[in-house]
């Protein structure tokens, strides 16, 4: 996800995404036969789901993949949609002060990622003296991180 830059924090693409479709996906290609499809009250084992590699040809496959686009689909219009829907109410970006200072640091008081960037704006109450100031410019509005220490 950081090598496509999509700022995906907490790996949710990944995790639930991604192998939500493989788990779907893996069931037309591993199912033996053992299980039936959903019925209302339990599975209906008089026709039992074979997938590709046991056989069943790929019919179990391709029903899986359909699901899965469907799905996947659906969920990218619903959040495309919320997503605009929020920008429009003007609620999406933070000012640019709090960008510049740090959502993280602004609302929990704390840096999210402090392995990577200490500056004085993201460093506890305790080392702010050790550090040199952050260089903040309007234009930008955008922390600058601080590499050099001893100066």
């Amino acid at each position: 996800m950081e090598w496509l830059r999509i700022d995906d924090p907490i790996g949710a693409v990944p995790v639930h995404g991604l192998c939500g479709i493989w788990g779907t996906l893996s069931l037309g290609l591993f199912a033996r036969g053992q299980y039936g499809a959903t019925g209302p009250v339990r599975p209906d084992n008089s026709a039992p789901l074979v997938g590709l590699f046991y056989g069943g040809g790929l019919q179990l496959l391709k029903a899986q993949l359909i699901g899965s686009a469907c799905v996947a689909l659906a969920t990218f219009g619903v959040a495309l949609a919320v997503m605009y829907a929020v920008n429009a109410l003007g609620m999406l970006r933070l000012p640019a002060e709090m960008e510049a200072y740090g959502m993280d640091l602004h609302e929990h008081g704390i840096s999210a990622y402090p392995e990577y960037v200490i500056s004085a704006l993201g460093a506890p109450s305790g080392m702010s003296q050790e550090l040199p100031t952050a260089q903040v410019t309007a234009k930008s509005a955008t922390r600058i991180p601080v590499t050099d220490m001893a100066s």
